[in-house]
């Protein structure tokens, strides 16, 4: 496990590469995402960072504060709700049009609730939406840019902030969780969880230019995760994070462990049973699985991706 100490003097030598990484944050307006995002254009020469959610009042205090970290960082926001799935395909269309190569995909953006499923108006649950189908579609929109920089030499990864290491059965038979039954927040996790988990490995097998990471956070206070659990439940949760803080990472430490997971060199081979990364919050590779390793060989990894292009063909539009 590298150390704290080890993590900063990493991301300290990102001043001294090469400047003008291209990076896309979708869900830096909070929490893990923008403690990320804050690491970065501190760390990095003159990049280029796009921070895309719904928050105005929080992207604009985001994007000033970033602006006297590093002067010359070139920070755009792209108000949209993610849990769209056409709203995903007009973001990258937008920042496709605007970049050559894209470095970095950083995807963080997510709530937890206990309310039941919430449909959006394609057709998925919200929560589910957010965690795993629009994650996938903003991968797929912009490979062709990290497949860019990759042909360079060049940084090109993805990485999707999780729970990687936490894959479990799933509802094969119903992987959006469509009947009532099968749904609940645990579930929904597991599900998204192994299927993130299961499609990155489709996709690093595809794209061997691109290095895919899913990677678990732990338990890091100072988010705003809850927020969707009501307020007496959040505010008691954060009161019980703080009084565990010896057992915790802040979430400041929490963008530095993710940047270097974002930057660091080490994270680019790829192993022959795997052509994905699953990490955990200390940046070490998560333990075998048995049932994602089972999922690998009978073929549940293709059932999930067939699933997955068959919600985008029926949903996205353009």
């Amino acid at each position: 496990m590298p150390s704290i100490h080890e993590v900063r003097r990493s991301n300290a030598l990102l001043k001294s590469g090469s400047p003008g990484m291209v990076a896309v944050m979708a869900g830096a307006t909070s929490g893990i995402g923008q403690a990320t995002c804050k690491a970065l254009v501190e760390h990095c020469e003159e990049p280029t960072v796009y921070i895309v959610g719904r928050n105005i009042a929080s992207a604009t205090a985001t994007m000033e504060h970033l602006k006297t970290l590093n002067p010359s960082a070139k920070i755009h926001f792209i108000q949209s709700d993610l849990s769209l799935l056409n709203n995903v395909d007009a973001v990258c269309r937008e920042i496709m049009e605007k970049e050559t190569k894209i470095n970095l995909v950083f995807l963080s953006a997510g709530f937890l609730s206990m309310n039941g499923r919430d449909e959006t108006k394609e057709g998925l649950d919200k929560m589910f939406s957010l965690q795993y189908y629009s994650r996938i579609r903003f991968i797929l929109n912009l490979l062709p840019g990290l497949e860019r920089a990759g042909r360079y030499d060049e940084l090109a990864r993805v990485v999707s902030v999780l729970g990687a290491g936490k894959e479990g059965n799933i509802f094969s038979d119903d992987l959006s969780l469509t009947q009532k039954a099968n749904y609940s927040l645990p579930n929904c996790a597991r599900q998204s969880i192994t299927m993130t988990s299961l499609s990155f490995e489709h996709l690093a097998k595809a794209h061997p230019t691109v290095s895919f990471l899913h990677v678990s956070p732990g338990t890091v206070r100072g988010t705003n995760i809850m927020t969707g659990m009501g307020s007496i439940t959040s505010s008691i949760i954060n009161a019980l994070m703080v009084i565990a803080a010896p057992f915790n990472v802040s979430v400041k430490e929490s963008g530095q462990r993710h940047l270097y997971a974002a930057t660091s060199a080490s994270l680019t081979k790829k192993t022959k049973e795997h052509a994905a990364y699953r990490l955990a919050w200390d940046g070490e590779a998560c333990r075998s699985n048995e049932v994602f390793e089972q999922y690998m060989k009978d073929g549940t990894c293709e059932k999930v991706w067939t699933h997955t292009e068959a919600e985008f063909k029926n949903i996205c539009k353009h």
